[in-house]
């Protein structure tokens, strides 16, 4: 069951690639004072934006479903700033379980115990569906940057992109995508980013992430509490709760991912209908 259902958090990023839907209220936050104006926001949160080019972190993580349900476990993961992301789940006194590593172009997943793995192409997974949300996103919504939709970098002229709106408790921007995307960001008064909703009217799926626990990193705040909420009709609703420790920002990364030779591959379909996800 343990392996069963931490495979579900590589499934989760799989998911999050392929266009999700969120909705939820912004939620209040202290100590508002002297908000920006449009352009002093725009430059300062730009300025204050996390710098990275490789980033490490252990994990904790617990998932929940509505059903009552819930697992947890340890990991690690690993950031190659546009380039790979590697996730590894750790149940057992420090031994892998499962690797999986995301690419702007595809996915692999290798489960050590019960010896398989799955590759695929993204072009594969979206078929002729033309979805916005890319890697360069997932990157930035796992490291609490803000993002626009299919773009790998966020630059000062995109904020142009943005409608912008101060409330009582900080700042708020919204972006659709072309494909009919709605993108939420909600900042507190400091210019933190504590959520980001992504929501589709025409989607059943639902996607929200709140960001708390904010601590310094190499001298660069960093949430340190990461939760993710997917909704879809007709399917169990299962929340991640990543806890964030020893992170540790542009230091060298070793990055391996080897399939055994013995192992037997499977399609995402077969992974994908043992959480009735399809």
């Amino acid at each position: 069951m343990l392996v069963k259902q931490t495979t579900f958090i590589c499934i989760l990023l799989i998911i999050m690639m392929n266009g999700c839907r969120s909705k939820k209220e912004v939620s209040a936050t202290e100590g508002v004072l002297n908000l920006k104006t449009e352009r002093e926001f725009f430059a300062s949160f730009h300025e204050n934006t996390l710098r990275y080019n490789t980033l490490s972190a252990r994990l904790r993580f617990d998932i929940e479903t509505s059903s009552g349900k819930s697992v947890g476990s340890r990991g690690q993961l690993k950031i190659l700033k546009d380039d790979r992301l590697q996730l590894s789940v750790q149940p057992m006194l420090g031994i892998e379980a499962i690797r999986a590593e995301l690419t702007p172009d595809s996915i692999k997943i290798v489960n050590r115990l019960n010896k398989w793995y799955m590759a695929e192409d993204f072009n594969n997974i979206k078929g002729n569906v033309a979805i916005e949300f890319n890697f360069s996103n997932l990157q930035a919504l796992l490291t609490n940057r803000l993002f626009l939709p299919g773009e790998k970098e966020l630059a000062v002229e995109h904020f142009n992109l943005f409608r912008w709106e101060q409330t009582q408790t900080g700042y708020t921007l919204r972006t659709n995508d072309r494909t009919g995307f709605m993108y939420t960001f909600s900042s507190d008064a400091s210019e933190k980013l504590y959520s980001t909703d992504i929501k589709d009217r025409e989607s059943p799926f639902s996607l929200n992430c709140e960001y708390s626990n904010f601590q310094p990193v190499d001298r660069q705040l960093f949430p340190m509490r990461i939760n993710l909420r997917l909704n879809a009709e007709n399917m169990t609703q299962y929340s991640l709760f990543l806890d964030f420790s020893q992170v540790e920002i542009d230091t060298p990364l070793s990055l391996n991912f080897q399939i055994p030779a013995d192992y037997r591959q499977v399609g995402l379909q077969q992974i994908l209908q043992s959480f009735d996800i399809q």
